[in-house]
């Protein structure tokens, strides 16, 4: 099956990790599929001259890119006209070597989903979209409904998404959970000398690192735990905001910020953690959830979405959104009874349910389905 991916995110080299999901989700894939990936990147006017850098990345799959200028603050349809004209451009060049797909694959419904789109009805290709956001169909719902009527089939990461799909309209939408090779994440833990806690985000407001400090900042005054460590990796636009929190809090022993980490690191990184923490207001779902449960480690998360459908009482901890008093309890729990947690256990969970052997071979069979009746082949 030859599958082309459109990423409606990709990593920039201000934000490394924005999308980097979907460069995974494509290498996954390319183990079970002939996958290709086409990405238009829109460079802001801020940023024009960076407009000429198209450098060739590598990948274990077939790739192509170019660049265009985002006019998406001075006119919203003329942004995404130039966008999807851009990416079938973009399309013709990847067919001279490749000849046609029998799918388009677009990751979340914007802007990949117009792109999707517009190819499909160009070449009578079907096209799918795969929702990994609600704020994004809620924003643009102009562009979502239109979209959401046209694709071929629809998949979302969680039962929060496919619930608001059914709702507008794609009953038939199917839950596709995000994927990773947990083989990645199977090795030997690392002793740790004081309890170690670990977030992985990027540095936006949603992620509520400040409730994630203030807990960690009770968890030493009033639980009297003082060998304990958080470090934090990411990078982004708050990142002054919250390590000035961290500061503020006197917490500048306590909490290391580690920065943009490498993704081939990060399973080294988990497995010297004890307990991963999320403090999220939303997620759609929670990646790094399931590499620390691939890693055997527990996770502490608030219940702001997608982790409440990912994490029970067998391999963590649920509390409410902004409440670092809840937060708090949760890591002392933690702290005075991780032997009742199993490794063992907690890995199989996570391939069980998110490897991407088992993913994959459902997606793969409901994209034959989308292929099978759109009489493509």
């Amino acid at each position: 099956m030859k599958i082309l991916f459109i990423p409606s995110w990709y990593p920039s080299k201000n934000n490394p990790i924005w999308g980097n999901y979907f460069i995974k989700q494509a290498e996954n894939m390319s183990e079970y599929a002939d996958v290709s990936m086409i990405h238009i990147e829109r460079i802001g006017l801020k940023n024009i001259f960076s407009i000429f850098n198209n450098k060739k990345k590598d990948y274990c799959f077939k790739f192509y890119k170019s660049n265009i200028i985002n006019l998406k603050k001075i006119n919203l349809d003329l942004s995404y006209n130039i966008y999807k004209k851009a990416a079938y451009r973009l399309y013709k060049k990847y067919i001279k070597y490749n000849g046609k797909p029998d799918i388009i694959f677009a990751q979340s419904v914007l802007p990949a989903g117009l792109a999707a789109q517009f190819i499909s009805e160009k070449e009578n290709i079907p096209f799918v979209v795969h929702e990994h956001s609600i704020d994004v169909m809620k924003n643009y719902n102009k562009q979502f409904k239109f979209i959401a009527k046209k694709a071929n089939g629809y998949y979302a990461v969680s039962k929060k998404i496919k619930d608001y799909l059914d709702k507008n309209g794609r009953k038939d939408t199917v839950i596709i959970p995000n994927y990773i090779d947990t083989k990645r994440f199977d090795i030997e833990k690392r002793k740790t000398s004081v309890f170690t806690l670990i977030n992985i985000c990027n540095f936006f407001k949603v992620k509520s690192l400040e409730t994630l400090l203030q807990a960690l900042r009770i968890v030493i005054d009033q639980y009297n735990i003082s060998k304990i460590r958080l470090n934090i990796i990411g990078t982004g636009e708050y990142e002054k905001y919250y390590k000035d929190i961290c500061s503020n809090l006197n917490l500048d022993k306590y909490v290391k910020f580690k920065g943009y980490i490498d993704n081939n690191k990060i399973p080294y990184e988990l497995c010297s953690s004890d307990v991963l923490c999320v403090s999220s207001t939303i997620e759609t779902f929670g990646i790094p959830i399931i590499e620390a449960m691939a890693c055997g480690i527990p996770c502490i998360s608030t219940k702001c979405g997608g982790p409440e459908e990912i994490v029970n009482d067998s391999n963590g901890l649920l509390v409410e959104v902004k409440n670092p008093e809840q937060f708090a309890k949760a890591i002392a729990y933690m702290y005075n009874n991780s032997s009742k947690y199993s490794s063992k256990k907690i890995k199989k969970y996570a391939y069980d349910n998110y490897d991407k052997k088992v993913v994959c071979k459902k997606l793969l069979n409901e994209l034959e389905k989308i292929i099978k009746k759109s009489g493509n082949k």
